[in-house]
């Protein structure tokens, strides 16, 4: 019974990056104030607090844009960044 039922569920799919001074990178999860890169940050890239970025999230084909301010990694994971959204009409842009 429950093989049939998973079956025929419906998953959407979903994508999303961070961009970085140009930077691309992917994202495993997001949260409401997080993030969590499929890598861990190069030693290359610097986040400096606040550190602007663009939050990309793709849903079945739809984007959503959200500039964000990075702040300085507090987590014990290399991986997870925590931001707030840029307030202002600009902030968020729906394609």
């Amino acid at each position: 019974m429950l093989k049939n039922a998973l079956s025929n569920g419906y998953s959407s799919q979903v994508r999303g990056w961070l961009f970085i001074d140009g930077v691309q990178l992917g994202l495993a999860q997001v949260g409401p104030d997080f993030c969590i890169l499929r890598e861990p940050l190069s030693s290359q890239l610097s986040i400096a607090d606040p550190q602007q970025a663009k939050l990309i999230i793709e849903v079945d084909g739809n984007q959503r844009t959200v500039v964000v301010n990075l702040s300085l990694n507090h987590s014990s994971s290399p991986q997870k960044l925590h931001f707030s959204p840029v307030s202002g009409s600009d902030a968020e842009i729906r394609q």
